[in-house]
């Protein structure tokens, strides 16, 4: 018996010996906030120099050191600002251990940490701020615009990206506005997650994702205002905020006014185009004005359970009014006839868009997550239009629309975190019902239409690390429906696969692959249609179907101290492609949404952020792709090189500040146009006393907003048109905004799902 015990007394010790822990656990600060990039250094008890594992903590403060024997060993935690902690832990198994960092009081001063700012994942770059960059923003969405490729345009007082893509602000996961980032001051910014190819759940409603993540937030008033007077626009908002305990109230108010301007826009152009054996010529020139406001005004209450559950609800309305009044002066041809001619289009829109946001997220045992969101929205429109032309064929046409749209999207989402990779799997449903009330060139007396679509969408996806691979990997089903006569069914699978490889702490590789699918508006689906010219209707299209859209792409990725680049070479193919289609109707032509046969673009594009000095950032993008295009198999497809460009600068001394953005670039191709390119320019001037700042913006500075469209020749009519859009040029603007917070800290909370339907249900009037 002693000898079997002594023998099992071995074999354990020799299993524990050859047995690989782990050691894991979360680095947080006094105030129970976990903190990123801290390093984490493992040591045996008997050599206190040579380190034995070591790591940096993720954006969520976490680490984990692998592959351990068992033994007695020093752990030491640091990071610049803290004091340096060290425990003595004995290892047998495997080990949780938390650590707290407390700060060090010869750094409360300020502190400038220097070194490695953001870490490099498949899809994402996490970045957090000294304290040097947070004491010189005056709040969070000045401080997330430093970051590469971000900055705040002063033409539309937004946080968007330098080369021009779309983007969704969400803070701690939550689809968040600028007056949301604004009422955030600039210390309260924990870290940033910028997604350069959004998650599953985004990939159909923008190419860039900016999470904001918090520390947390004060209990007590917060809020902002901003006002812009200018002769081009005028803004105004208000947001504020106010936490109790568990409970979070949030109103807003904004309103944004296109004025009314003597200066009219400015368009010559063309059409030439053939209806059996008469040919058509009609020269234009167009002056037009357009007019408006749209005010949105919201209300949000949440309660939060930190690490158990986070509930929102959030109710808001928003209302727009617009008006397009434009003249013409017509020299009109048909064979040998000739005559001059005057034009009026006049086109007036309502539209009132109540919507309720319910948001539930529950945290359950180990590493696992549920998350349900149901938005509701119901649009109520008017549109009236009016098109017009004297001479002896003229005409005088009309088009009524009152229509609601009731638009219902429901999610759910469970995810799972491993502990070197994050599994999520998710349904999203949208469906859409429009009643259309119609009176157009079809018939006098008003008809009634209905387009039902829904989109039901499944999706699962697991990304992670390998050491220095990175990888993601999604597989997702589309199904998309229109339930009308000649509606469609459409399945499609929507695979997503990306892989990369840190090359070293600075640069990094990746191979994409991604795909996706755009239901047409539902008004582009419609009977509406209007006269435009003589025997020339916009209409809409019965016969649509949804495009499907597949890119592969090759990116490298630099981060340096003072500079960064990212570069691309893509390949994008779009079936299906939704463009303007010119087609023969009954002995007339219609203006309409087709299918494209062939829709291409490939070529490649870079980004730079440069950081020269403290109070000097330069920033810029430039492009370079081809498109290929053919409308349909009958006709020839065509292909066109576009070079988009786009510069930004910003300088500040003491409480002085500047900015400069141009973008330029000629013109690209969009379906059978070459279009030219709607140039911004700006120079705004900056003055911050505490926390007010008062600015004043010149639009189009030193250029004419000028630009060109022109029909390729595979088109059956001709247009060429001179675009010169007067109301900008030389265009002030006087803005003033202060932002205020006060009170006790209380954790905010974190949402992620974003739903919202951008389709107003509106006939755009082209």
């Amino acid at each position: 018996m002693k000898t079997a015990f002594t023998l099992i007394m071995l074999l354990c010790t020799a299993i524990c010996i050859g047995q690989e822990l782990t050691i894991e656990g979360i680095i947080i600060d006094d105030q129970k906030e976990g903190i990123p990039f801290a390093n984490i250094a493992l040591y045996r008890a008997s050599d206190t120099v040579k380190i034995v594992k070591g790591s940096v903590s993720d954006l969520y403060g976490k680490y984990s050191l692998q592959n351990i024997d068992s033994g007695n060993y020093i752990l030491k935690a640091s990071y610049i600002g803290y004091e340096t902690v060290s425990l003595p832990i004995s290892i047998d198994g495997d080990l949780t251990q938390n650590i707290i960092l407390n700060t060090d009081p010869k750094w409360l001063t300020e502190v400038v940490i220097e070194g490695k700012r953001s870490i490099r994942n498949i899809d994402k770059t996490s970045y957090t701020f000294t304290n040097n960059q947070i004491k010189k923003a005056k709040d969070g969405r000045e401080l997330i615009a430093t970051l590469p490729n971000l900055h705040v345009d002063k033409s539309t007082n937004a946080l968007s990206t330098i080369n021009g893509k779309s983007i969704i602000i969400l803070i701690n996961g939550i689809k968040a506005t600028n007056d949301d980032l604004k009422i955030i001051p600039a210390d309260k910014i924990k870290n940033v997650e910028l997604y350069d190819v959004p998650p599953m759940r985004y990939i159909n409603d923008a190419e860039n994702v900016v999470n904001i993540r918090t520390k947390s937030l004060d209990t007590g008033w917060s809020g902002n205002t901003y006002t812009t007077l200018g002769q081009m626009f005028s803004n105004a908002s208000l947001a504020l905020s106010y936490i109790k305990g568990d409970n979070k109230f949030t109103f807003h108010y904004g309103t944004h006014i296109n004025m009314k301007r003597n200066i009219e826009d400015l368009e010559t152009g063309r059409y030439n185009y053939q209806i059996s054996d008469d040919n058509y010529v009609y020269d234009y020139i167009r002056k037009s004005q357009s007019w408006g406001y749209q005010h949105n005004v919201g209300f949000t209450y949440s309660r939060s359970k930190e690490s158990n559950y986070d509930f929102q609800i959030k109710a808001f309305i928003n209302t727009s009014n617009g008006k397009l009044n434009a003249d013409k002066t017509i020299a009109f041809m048909q064979n040998e006839f000739q005559e001059e001619r005057i034009g009026s289009l006049k086109d007036h829109t309502k539209s009132i868009v109540p919507t309720l946001d319910i948001y539930y997220s529950k945290i359950l045992p180990k590493n696992n997550s549920i998350t349900f969101n149901l938005v509701g929205s119901y649009f109520d429109n008017e549109q009236q239009t009016h098109s017009a032309e004297t001479g002896s064929t003229g005409f005088d046409d009309s088009m009524l629309i009152n229509n609601q749209k009731k638009t219902l999207i429901s999610e759910f989402i469970y995810d799972h975190k491993f502990s070197n990779a994050n599994l999520s799997i998710g349904y999203r449903g949208h469906y859409n019902y429009l009643t259309n009330e119609l009176t157009n060139s079809i018939s006098a007396d008003s008809h009634k239409e209905r387009i039902n679509t829904k989109r039901h969408y499944a999706y699962g996806e697991i990304s992670g690390k390998l050491k220095p691979f990175m990888y993601r990997v999604s597989l997702g089903i589309n199904y998309d429906t229109q339930l009308e006569e000649n509606g469609f069914h459409n399945f499609t699978f929507i695979p997503m696969i990306m892989a990369g490889y840190n090359i070293n702490d600075a640069n990094s590789l990746r191979i994409t692959y991604n795909s996706n699918t755009q239901m047409p508006d539902m008004l582009q689906m419609s009977d509406a249609r209007i006269l435009i010219m003589n025997n020339f209707y916009q209409t809409g299209n019965k016969n649509l179907q949804n495009s499907h859209f597949q890119s592969w792409g090759l990116n490298y990725d630099l981060y340096l101290k003072n500079f960064s680049l990212s570069a691309s070479l893509f390949y994008d193919y779009t079936n299906n492609s939704l463009f303007d289609l010119y087609k023969y109707g009954d002995n007339c032509v219609l203006f309409q949404t087709g299918n494209a046969k062939k829709d291409i673009r490939r070529g490649g594009e870079f980004n730079i952020n440069y950081t020269p000095w403290e109070f000097l950032r330069i920033g810029g993008s430039m492009g370079s792709y081809q498109q290929v295009f053919q409308p349909s198999k009958e006709m020839n497809s065509f292909s066109y090189w576009s070079y988009p460009i786009s510069i930004y600068l910003s300088a500040y001394y003491k409480n002085l500040s500047i900015d400069v953005f141009q973008k330029l670039g000629g013109t690209f191709l969009s379906g059978l146009y070459k279009t030219g390119i709607d140039k911004i320019s700006y120079i705004s001037i900056g003055y911050t006393y505490k926390k007010v700042n008062l600015g004043l913006q010149c639009f189009f500075p030193f250029i004419k907003d000028k630009y060109s469209n022109k029909t390729i020749p595979s088109s059956i009519v001709y247009h060429k048109t001179d675009y010169h859009l007067r109301r900008k040029d030389h265009a002030f603007a006087l803005s003033l905004s202060w932002n205020f917070d006060s009170g006790k800290k209380k954790a905010s909370i974190q949402q992620n799902t974003e739903n919202y339907d951008y389709d107003s249900g509106l006939f755009k009037i082209k």
